[in-house]
């Protein structure tokens, strides 16, 4: 039986419980009113197993890294046939965080053998609920006065510090045959009798999800280095400082090299290049270090001897310029969603080698030529991270004791199995299909 027969089937029992009956016409037209009066809400991703059993909500697929405690991965399991679980007390639901560093692809996976390694995984029961439910944000309580307490259960997995972040190397322009090598992670939640059993399939919810590095402000001093470089005939060397005007950078911010230049010797200063360099290290069986220059420039020069110049310069590293090579660290994509360069990896002494999976640094790297086939180089390096997600202000902190949370408009996001959004080819009809009188759907088609 087809994939579509299930999903079919998954429909129809859902008109039966409501007692609708729309037709496609009918379910194009709401689809083009609720676009027209769709507000903004906080947005909510859903995923549902294949035979309907139970369903999937997360407030966030982004988890942010502070250097010191991670966002919680805080999600609410949704029971769609509880009195199958009553009937059948030997099955539970179980929720599963694994973070996998895939360093080969799909195809080569032949006998058995993985081209993959785990490097954290964590999981629990969810249902039958162990102990009081606890909602640890205030979107799990939002999404349990809207799903009601019934059949929805909220749970929560604390991220350990020290853990690597989502990074993917790029493959080459166009190839969607397998997926990317890199360090993926991904929330899982099945039917089984036992944790450790292997579940059915069609009652198997997977979302991928990233996690993201955020550099907090810190008093770190500006990168600076100075070198003095003697030639042959010359009694006096080439004095040549260099600084960035901070540290931290943010993706798609401009940096900015500030170069001094003292030349006390008989050669003339004709051209610098200025460079970003992106130093990849695969932290598994062997140190695999890769380099991959994604920007530079290159600027005309003409200090002569006994002259001192004082010179600002600019450049900007981007994915866009730069999609069109293999190998190079990018932070972690969620199917074909777009992305950046890798973040700058910060190792906390706890960490391990093998536990970081790709640890990713930047340089600035300075090239002055001089004449007679004389260079200095220098490099600087320095931060790239991410800004606070907006969402995270609020949707991801902590209940206060006397919560206050509200049942604000919910903009709802299905996922088909695969993690892109929908869960099924008339995803439309079943967005209609939830009893939720007060959520506002964004009915967004676009892949995640």
């Amino acid at each position: 039986r087809s994939k579509q027969w299930y999903q079919r089937r998954v429909r129809e029992h859902y008109f039966k419980q409501t007692n609708l009956s729309m037709s496609t016409s009918e379910v194009k037209d709401e689809k083009k009113d609720s676009k027209k009066d769709a507000k903004d809400g906080t947005r909510v991703f859903k995923k549902m197993c294949l035979d309907g059993k139970i369903s999937t909500y997360i407030g966030t697929r982004e988890f942010v890294d502070y250097v010191g405690h991670i966002d919680p991965v805080a999600g609410v399991l949704l029971v769609n046939e509880i009195e199958w679980f009553t009937d059948n007390t030997e099955y539970k639901v179980f929720a599963e965080i694994t973070a996998t560093f895939r360093y080969g692809r799909d195809d080569l996976d032949v006998l058995g053998i993985n081209f993959k390694k785990d490097l954290y995984t964590d999981a629990m029961q969810v249902f039958p609920v162990r102990g009081v439910p606890f909602c640890s944000t205030k979107i799990q309580e939002k999404l349990l006065k809207k799903l009601g307490n019934e059949k929805a259960f909220p749970f929560t997995f604390e991220l350990p510090a020290g853990i690597p972040s989502s990074v993917t190397l790029q493959p080459v322009k166009n190839d969607q045959s397998s997926k990317p090598c890199g360090v993926e992670y991904c929330l899982r939640t099945y039917v089984a009798k036992d944790m450790h059993e292997t579940p059915n399939r069609k009652q198997v919810v997977d979302l991928l999800i990233k996690k993201i590095t955020h550099a907090p402000e810190s008093s770190a001093p500006q990168p600076y280095i100075e070198s003095a470089k003697n030639f042959m005939m010359s009694p006096n060397p080439l004095h040549v400082e260099a600084r960035l005007d901070k540290e931290r950078y943010i993706h798609g911010e401009t940096i900015y090299v500030h170069i001094t230049t003292g030349n006390q010797s008989t050669r003339a200063v004709k051209k610098l290049r200025l460079s970003v360099k992106q130093i990849a290290n695969i932290c598994l069986f062997s140190n695999a270090i890769y380099k991959c220059t994604v920007a530079s420039v290159e600027h005309d020069l003409n200090v002569q001897p006994s002259q001192t110049t004082a010179q600002t310069f600019s450049i900007r590293p981007l994915l866009e310029e730069n999609k069109d090579k293999r190998g190079l660290a990018l932070d972690g994509q969620i199917k074909s969603e777009d992305t950046n360069l890798a973040s700058s990896t910060i190792a906390l002494p706890i960490s391990t080698r093998e536990s970081l999976g790709i640890v990713v640094k930047y340089i600035v790297k300075i090239e002055l030529l001089v004449s007679m086939g004389g260079e200095v180089k220098l490099e600087l390096p320095f931060t790239l991270s991410h800004p606070i997600p907006e969402h995270h202000e609020e949707d991801m902190e902590p209940i206060p004791a006397a919560s206050d949370a509200t049942t604000d408009n919910i903009n709802l996001e299905l996922l088909d199995e695969s993690g892109a959004y929908n869960n099924t080819t008339t995803a439309v009809e079943e967005q209609l299909l939830i009893d939720f009188e007060c959520v506002e759907f964004s009915h967004k088609e676009t892949e995640a």
